[in-house]
């Protein structure tokens, strides 16, 4: 899909492209934070003292791609204000 197809198909203030980067990296630093408890609790049971079982952390998605959805979603919507911006200029 061109450019020009993107944008022919999608209408995206630019405020709005910025809002849902920022919800993305919020998403993304969660999902990190997740990501980073699950390592602990690997590391305290390795070492013999594993963490309760309601204390560890559930994973919010249950998908093994989810940093690879966040990188598309991002990256859809850089392509999108490219071609939006070439289009104003």
């Amino acid at each position: 899909m061109n450019a020009k197809t993107i944008t022919e198909h999608l209408s995206l203030p630019f405020e709005a492209a910025e809002s849902i980067r920022e919800a993305l990296l919020i998403g993304l630093a969660c999902y990190g934070l997740y990501v980073e408890l699950d390592n602990a609790c690997e590391v305290a049971k390795l070492c013999g003292h594993p963490w309760p079982e309601e204390a560890r952390p559930i994973d919010p998605t249950g998908s093994a791609d989810t940093v690879t959805k966040f990188a598309e979603a991002m990256r859809y919507l850089d392509i999108y204000e490219r071609a939006a911006r070439r289009e104003q200029a």
